[in-house]
């Protein structure tokens, strides 16, 4: 330290952040912010298939909002919905809006199947006719008859079997039918008219995702003055409530916690040098960290800002050891101060540099942005203290004794001799404590933890979910080596699948097997009707009964032959079904041929996952894989954890010898237990994510331990250091603990116990030894 110059390390300092200034200023230019959930889950190896089927069942996902306007009656409803309609057009958010349908355009999709109704017969048709053919004329007839039956004899000259009408039907829910060209369906005595857009870009800049929620809010408004209820949902307004929350916890958590830090700083140090030079500190540390970040990982995620703002407590810790030295000594200087305290800064910086590595083993995207934001910030913020305080600290003496000093030599003189008093009876009640609250412990691996959102939005999901049929997350994957393969596997599941909802494991299910039947199937339907009502006669008698004259009951005939060559293959049907049936088919590649199964409403998933051992059929649950996921990281987490523990207690031998190490890391060992403890106590959500905040808390119980251990002399100024530093970290971490996302909360809530435990036990390293001696 004899050549420590502080002009030419203030040099340094600056030529640095001028190059990071440059960087910044090409990294920052794009767009470097991730709104998106599903960015913080991790990538699974799959087969590329399966991958492929995810993607596709998630596209229409993350990108739809489904709105519906309610009202007391179908005038009312579809008249608030066109309302509705004006204002999502108006936004400018969406690239596709679907709301009154295309009456000519329904009509030419009809004109091109109706030439093979022969072929394409719904499953109830062909059972009928399999079993009991004249059971399904005595249908037609009833259904004739009957008041709806005026909707079916309009279809009846051209079509007398209503087989295309039948068909038409069964593909359609039976709560939907179409009013003025709008979608409606009833509930009760409400009626709800239905509006679908589809999102321009499923990644939305923050400020969109900002105009989508006030366009929910505004459109809940006005149809609530007009007398009409709106329920919305969709994942983007999941992403958008996501984000929100993430920003007002940004706020919340970065401006408390500067706050606190300004007051805690002028109650202390009653002086503008000081405080000044700990925002220095602070804002280079977190413009290094988000510089650095953007730059390797390309985007970052605000929940990583939430984390990074929480980050404002920790950077300031190697500034407030530095200027609180000031207080031990009445001849002190800054390089004198520097040198003093520069081995437990550097212990602190390599112990928290390898509390956030252990972070960035995480499989999780979010959790290795926020190991690297919160390293890079650090290091940054150390540096600044090391190499441009002590130049601007030059003359600078504190000529005051800060009461918040007091209040530290009392805590750290009397609390350890009240411990080291009560002994007996403190160390058995501890060990009670840790032993019952960390056999409470229940882990909880849900991935929706992850994600937050109000109890109006997740009401509204939940009854638009039971009001449409809205695809789950899970669904079945069905392949084969061919086009025939695949759609025998399909039909295979489709015949259980029917049965399982007859018995409520699940509401429905959607299916390309079931609107399209494959070309072997299309012939086999046609010869069922052949033999069954032409061939029998059946269908001469039945046109007879209703009317119909020799010329027509021929022309029908003649129909039915001519279109025995008629085969509708995929292709024509695809170009003709709407963007959620083109979805279900994945197509063919390299002699494999695969579609998806999608499901609404499962109740009973045990009995869904069993149909995986059908041939060609795979049960494909990201929800579960994910939470999967979790449970067995939390394992590794625990072995990563007490890998940290042993490499950070070699480093520590190998500086202070067995005994030195042993002292000092029983700090964050008693620190992480407690935590751990009274999180099973508070019955507070544990996770993986504990165990990586357990990290950090071996990170700063270690900082305070060696800093106590190195005091020497200094514990004077140490325990008002720690004291400050202890403070200003809970302001930030204790803030996390009040987020509505159960994940940040739970991390907030361990830190923040870590954090006063390391606090209160980091005193009594030395404590005893002396009251030891003075017996």
């Amino acid at each position: 330290m004899n050549v420590y110059r502080p002009r030419v390390s203030a040099g340094i300092w600056l030529l640095g952040m001028l190059l990071l200034g440059a960087l910044g200023l090409e990294t920052l230019s794009r767009d470097w912010l991730e709104t998106g959930f599903l960015a913080l889950l991790p990538k699974i190896e799959r087969r590329p298939e399966v991958a492929e089927a995810i993607e596709r069942h998630s596209q229409l996902l993350n990108r739809k909002v489904i709105w519906l306007s309610g009202a007391a009656s179908a005038e009312a409803a579809i008249a608030n919905a066109r309302q509705l309609e004006r204002q999502v057009r108006g936004s400018g958010l969406f690239g596709n809006i679907m709301f009154e349908v295309a009456q000519d355009q329904t009509v030419n999709q009809y004109k091109r199947l109706f030439a093979y109704r022969y072929q394409l017969l719904d499953a109830a048709t062909r059972k009928l006719l399999e079993t009991n053919p004249k059971a399904l004329l005595d249908q037609n007839l009833e259904m004739l008859y009957s008041p709806v039956g005026q909707m079916q004899a309009a279809m009846l000259e051209r079509d007398p079997l209503l087989l295309f009408g039948r068909m038409i039907s069964a593909q359609k829910p039976g709560n939907l039918s179409l009013e003025q060209g709008v979608v409606v369906l009833r509930d009760g005595r409400k009626v709800w008219a239905l509006l679908l857009a589809d999102l321009d870009n499923s990644q939305l800049p923050l400020e969109k995702l900002e105009s989508l929620l006030q366009l929910s809010r505004n459109a809940a408004a006005t149809l609530e003055k007009a007398g009409g209820e709106l329920l919305v949902s969709g994942l983007p307004l999941f992403t958008a409530y996501g984000a929100e929350s993430a920003k007002q916890e940004i706020s919340t958590v970065g401006v408390g916690s500067s706050i606190g830090i300004i007051l805690l700083f002028w109650f202390t140090f009653r002086s503008v040098r000081p405080l000044l030079l700990s925002a220095t500190a602070i804002a280079s540390g977190l413009v290094a960290a988000l510089i650095v970040s953007v730059w390797v990982f390309g985007k970052i995620h605000i929940i990583t800002l939430v984390f990074g703002a929480s980050l404002i407590g920790v950077v300031d810790d190697y500034a407030q050891h530095y200027l609180c030295d000031s207080f031990g000594e009445r001849d002190w200087n800054p390089r004198k101060g520097l040198a003093a305290i520069f081995p437990a800064l550097f212990l602190g910086l390599i112990s928290n540099l390898l509390s956030y590595a252990g972070l960035g083993f995480s499989p999780f995207p979010g959790l290795q942005e926020v190991a690297l934001f919160s390293a890079a910030g650090l290091f940054a913020a150390w540096l600044t203290v090391v190499l441009l305080f002590p130049l601007l600290l030059t003359g600078f003496k504190f000529a005051h004794e800060p009461a918040l000093l007091k209040l530290a030599v009392l805590w750290e003189r009397d609390w350890p001799a009240w411990a080291l008093k009560n002994r007996r009876w403190l160390a058995p009640l501890l060990l009670v404590v840790l032993a019952v609250g960390i056999w409470k412990l229940t882990p909880r691996d849900d991935v929706r933890l992850l994600q937050s959102a109000p109890p109006a939005l997740l009401q509204s999901a939940e009854k638009i979910s039971q009001l449409l049929q809205v695809r789950d997350s899970q669904f079945f994957l069905v392949s084969g080596k061919d086009r025939q393969e695949w759609h025998q596997n399909e039909q295979r599941l489709l015949e259980k699948l029917d049965a399982l909802v007859q018995s409520k494991a699940l509401k429905s299910y959607e299916a390309l097997s079931r609107y399209w039947p494959d070309p072997a199937t299309q012939q086999n339907n046609y010869r069922l009707v052949k033999h069954t009502l032409f061939d029998s006669g059946l269908a001469g008698r039945y046109m007879n009964d209703l009317g119909f004259d020799r010329a027509a009951i021929a022309a029908e005939s003649k129909a039915f032959i001519e279109a025995e060559p008629n085969t509708l293959k995929l292709e024509d049907w695809l170009a003709m079904a709407d963007e959620g049936k083109r979805s279900l088919w994945l197509g063919c590649a390299k002699e494999h041929c695969s579609g998806i199964v999608a499901l609404s409403q499962v109740q009973d998933f045990a009995a869904l996952a069993s149909l995986q051992q059908l041939p060609g059929v795979v049960w494909v649950d990201h929800v579960e894989e994910l939470s999967s996921l979790f449970a067995r990281y939390r394992i590794r987490a625990s072995l990563l954890l007490f890998s940290a523990f042993a490499l950070v207690l070699a480093g520590l031998c190998f500086k202070f010898g067995w005994r030195g190490a042993a002292t000092v890391m029983a700090i964050p060992l008693i620190s992480s237990l407690t935590a751990l403890a009274l999180t099973g106590w508070f019955n507070q959500l544990f996770s993986l994510f504990n165990l990586f905040a357990l990290l950090l808390v071996l990170g700063i119980g270690v900082d305070y331990a060696a800093f106590f251990f190195l005091a020497g002399e200094r514990r004077t100024s140490t325990s008002l250091a720690v004291t400050l530093s202890g403070l200003t970290t809970l302001l930030s971490f204790g803030l996390l603990a009040v987020s509505s996302t159960e994940i940040v909360h739970a991390f907030g809530f361990t830190v923040a116990v870590g954090i006063i435990t390391a606090m209160l036990t980091a005193p009594l390293i030395g404590s005893f030894t002396q009251a030891g001696s003075d017996q």
